[in-house]
This record gives C-alpha cells, sequence and structure tokens, in this order.
C-alpha cells in the first residue's frame, strides 16, 4: 500500500514538474536565439555600411575568419583579418544576408546564414560564443 502511494506521489510530480522545467529550458533559449540573431543581422548591417571597426569588434580575438574563393580561400585570425577586411569589402560592398539556421547550446551557438552577393548565394556559417554577456564570432566559413 505504502509503495502504491508513493509510486502515485512521484507520477504526479512527474506530471506536474515535467513541463514546467520543459517550458523553464526552452524560454532562455528562444531569448539567446533572439540575441544571436540580431547579432548576425547587425553583421550584415555593418558590412553594408563598409563599417569596418565595429565589424571587426564583433570577433571573439580568437577568431578565425574565412576569405577569399576557390583555391584562393584562406583562415584568417582577427588580427590578420584587419587588413583583410578593406579588401573583401570593396570586393563585396553590399550584401543580403538571410539566417536559416540558429542552434544554441548553453554559451555556443552556430548560425547558418545564406549570403547575397553580385547575384551569387553563398551559404556560410557563423560560430559564436559568449563572453561578458556579449555574443562574439568565434568562426566564419563558407
Amino acid at each position: 500500500m505504502k509503495r502504491t502511494i508513493i509510486a502515485v506521489i512521484l507520477a504526479l510530480a512527474f506530471v506536474i514538474l515535467y513541463p514546467m522545467a520543459i517550458q523553464a529550458q526552452t524560454e532562455p533559449d528562444k531569448k539567446a536565439e533572439g540575441e544571436v540573431r540580431e547579432v548576425i543581422s547587425q553583421w550584415g548591417k555593418l558590412w553594408n555600411e563598409n563599417n569596418q571597426s565595429a565589424l571587426l569588434d564583433m570577433y571573439h580575438p580568437d577568431a578565425k575568419i574565412m576569405y577569399g574563393w576557390g583555391n584562393q580561400k584562406g583562415i584568417a585570425s582577427k588580427k590578420e583579418y584587419v587588413g583583410i577586411l578593406p579588401q573583401r569589402i570593396t570586393a563585396n560592398p553590399s550584401l543580403g544576408l538571410s539566417i536559416t539556421k540558429v542552434d544554441v547550446q548553453g554559451e555556443k551557438a552556430t548560425v547558418v546564414a545564406d549570403l547575397k552577393t553580385k547575384g551569387q548565394v553563398t551559404r556560410t556559417t557563423f560560430e559564436m560564443i559568449k563572453e561578458n554577456e556579449k555574443w562574439l564570432i568565434t568562426a566564419f566559413r563558407y
């Protein structure tokens, strides 16, 4: 009899508490997803405004940033990208940005977006980390 009562109490607790736990887990992810989307949208806006210093501020100090096309692709550190960015913006002065997927796992996020430049669409991935309450880009590749 005691075991039955305990089993019923545990089942009721599960039925009542499980949905609340799932909701609590989902709500912060939605907030973080919105923050991440805003950062990447801002990145596109700053690119189109040719605001190089603000763009560079969006990258983590240890970021790995892809640049170039075809056999000329490379990966630059943030420090190296300072000298590359002006050429990249000159080559692609405006772009369209369409976020297709956002995956937030705690303090890390992956964003997949389609970048449209000169009539071509390139699938692009941004890796991000949240440090000191700020989302920063740690990797950019296509």
